[in-house]
């Protein structure tokens, strides 16, 4: 059972509301987007308050604002901004059900105590049931559905901080060091954004979003990189007491261009493996399809010349393979392999995957005096059918590539 707050309440002016949430975005630094019949503020990553709204049926002029809002994961200082937030829009006559009763009693540490420890110290205890049943594996605590699959690691916990030793943490809870192993777990634990706080949105960033390529590679590396700095060097200037995950430092610091500007006499966080999800192959899904790629691939949406598009992934600071993947949907019934696959292809295989089935083959293109080559795959789970296309221009890259496509599952 997680942590929140749910809140109802009413308006008079929809665009009110949104003028009032912009201006305290700009002000607070929180993100914010606007939809037709919600807005996201978005006070930190897995942090976000989405409010919607419909008019009501007994009085037009009325519209019922309503927002749910699970903290968790986050955090109680991510609780306390929220209640903050949702005060500051000047909604009427609203109604919050807080199960930690904060937006009552105001007291931090109360919420904490009776809340948050508990919370976690029950969550690691039922990993601890997990393992004691199934005796191996991995076991992703509060990872989001839409995420990426990280790597699997015997007999580790993996979460959007860090991945931990279930020896480790099995530890943890035999002597009860709850408390302290919150600041690492909690993005937003404590009452305010201190130094904890941009560590450790630092290292949200680092495990989960860091592809750790240079930042001349596109945009999103170069925001992402530049955050990671951003708030390591914000959490020293804070705390230079507060220990920092140095080697990454530096090494982002080399991906950014840029000299450190954090000294080496600084104190090290300590971790269990290297920081990064994605210096391993992560599980990108779509669908069913369960698709293994190296982690430093980079997703985009390629549009097509009539108004569709496909799914890529590519690491183009390599010059990487790149891998297209199209999919389609019977009305009814199962999906079918195409009659005409194959022509052309040589060394087709076909084959079983766990709920489904796959064949491949690969082709030679001549393009301008230069030598291209191709993969293409077919997969058909259920009523579901795959096009995978990855083109290459290293003949020995395809070995690598019949490799991933080995791995592929459907669910």
């Amino acid at each position: 059972m997680g942590v929140g707050f749910y809140v109802t309440g009413t308006v008079g002016k929809i665009d009110t509301l949104i003028r009032t949430a912009q201006r305290m975005a700009k002000k607070t630094g929180y993100e914010i987007a606007v939809y037709e019949d919600s807005l996201c503020i978005s006070l930190c990553p897995l942090g976000d308050l989405v409010f919607s709204w419909s008019q009501e049926q007994e009085n037009a002029g009325q519209w019922r604002v309503e927002m749910a809002c699970s903290t968790s994961q986050v955090g109680a200082g991510f609780h306390k901004a929220a209640i903050e937030v949702t005060e500051a829009l000047g909604i009427q006559d609203m109604v919050v059900d807080d199960e930690t009763e904060y937006y009552t009693h105001r007291n931090f540490d109360r919420m904490n105590r009776e809340h948050f420890y508990p919370w976690l110290c029950g969550l690691l205890k039922l990993c601890h049931d997990q393992v004691e049943k199934n005796g191996a594996g991995q076991i992703l605590l509060c990872w989001d559905l839409d995420w990426y699959h990280p790597e699997e690691v015997d007999r580790t916990v993996a979460a959007p901080l860090g991945r931990y030793a279930w020896e480790y943490l099995s530890n943890i809870l035999e002597r009860g060091e709850i408390e302290a192993f919150a600041d690492r777990f909690f993005l937003w634990g404590r009452e305010k954004q201190d130094a904890l706080f941009y560590r450790n949105r630092a290292l949200y960033t680092l495990w989960v979003q860091c592809y750790f390529r240079p930042s001349s590679r596109s945009k999103q590396d170069k925001e992402r990189n530049g955050s990671i700095l951003a708030d390591l060097e914000m959490a020293y200037q804070l705390d230079p007491e507060l220990p920092l995950p140095y080697e990454a430092y530096r090494e982002v610091c080399r991906l950014h261009r840029r000299k450190p500007s954090i000294p080496k006499t600084v104190s090290m966080l300590s971790y269990e493996f290297p920081i990064g999800y994605r210096r391993n192959p992560v599980t990108e899904s779509y669908g069913p399809l369960r698709l293994t790629l190296p982690g430093t691939y980079r997703y985009e949406w390629e549009e097509n010349e009539n108004g569709g598009g496909t799914n890529l992934w590519c690491d183009d600071s390599v010059n990487s393979p790149v891998w297209r993947v199209s999919a389609y949907k019977c009305r009814q019934g199962d999906a079918e392999f195409s009659e005409r696959f194959g022509e052309g292809l040589n060394h087709l295989v076909e084959q079983e995957i766990p709920n489904g089935r796959i064949r491949y083959g690969w082709r030679q293109i001549a393009e301008a005096e230069t030598m291209f080559w191709f993969v293409e795959a077919e997969v058909i789970t259920g009523a579901w059918f795959f096009l995978i296309t990855v083109s290459y221009d290293k003949p020995e890259d395809r070995t690598a590539i019949e490799e991933m496509l080995a791995r592929i599952t459907a669910v």
